[in-house]
C-alpha cells in the first residue's frame, strides 16, 4: 500500500511539474513578443536619470512606497552608469512565473544592460495595466570582473 501510494504521489508531482514548465514556457515566448521590447523602451526612456521619465513608468504601488529622497538617491546612484546603449541579453524568470499563479501577475526578467561606463546588470519585475508594462521594482549594479 505504501509504495502504491507513493508511487501515485511521484505521478501526481511529475504532472504538476511538468504543467507548470509548459505553462512558464508559453508566458515566456508570449512576453518575449511584448513585455521585453517594453524593458529596453523603459530602460532607454530612464536611463535619463531625471525624476519624470521614473515616476511614469513605475507602477502605483511601487510609487507609494518611494519617498522623494529615496528617489532622488537612486537617481544619483544610477547616474553614474553613463547612457544607456541597449539591453544586451533578458532572462525569464519562471519562478516569478510560478508564483504568479497564486497572487498578483508579475513579470520578471534579469540580464545585462550597456552602459557608456560598461556592462550592469539589471533585475526588473513589471506589471501589466491596460496594455502597458510598469515598473513594479527594478535594480542596477555594476558587473566586475
Amino acid at each position: 500500500m505504501q509504495v502504491q501510494t507513493l508511487r501515485l504521489i511521484t505521478a501526481v508531482l511529475a504532472i504538476v511539474f511538468f504543467m507548470l514548465y509548459m505553462h512558464t514556457n508559453s508566458e515566456k515566448r508570449y512576453y518575449s513578443k511584448t513585455a521585453e521590447p517594453a524593458v529596453e523602451k523603459i530602460m532607454a526612456e530612464i536611463s535619463t536619470w531625471q525624476e519624470e521619465p521614473l515616476l511614469r513608468h513605475l507602477a502605483p504601488e511601487a510609487k507609494e512606497t518611494i519617498t522623494d529622497e529615496q528617489l532622488k538617491q537612486l537617481l544619483d546612484q544610477y547616474r553614474e552608469f553613463g547612457w544607456f546603449y541597449s539591453v544586451s541579453e533578458l532572462n525569464f524568470s519562471r519562478t516569478a512565473s510560478v508564483f504568479s499563479l497564486f497572487g498578483d501577475k508579475r513579470i520578471n526578467y534579469s540580464g545585462l544592460i550597456d552602459y557608456s561606463t560598461g556592462s550592469v546588470s539589471l533585475n526588473i519585475t513589471l506589471v501589466e495595466r491596460d496594455g502597458f508594462f510598469l515598473v513594479y521594482n527594478f535594480s542596477l549594479a555594476r558587473v566586475t570582473d
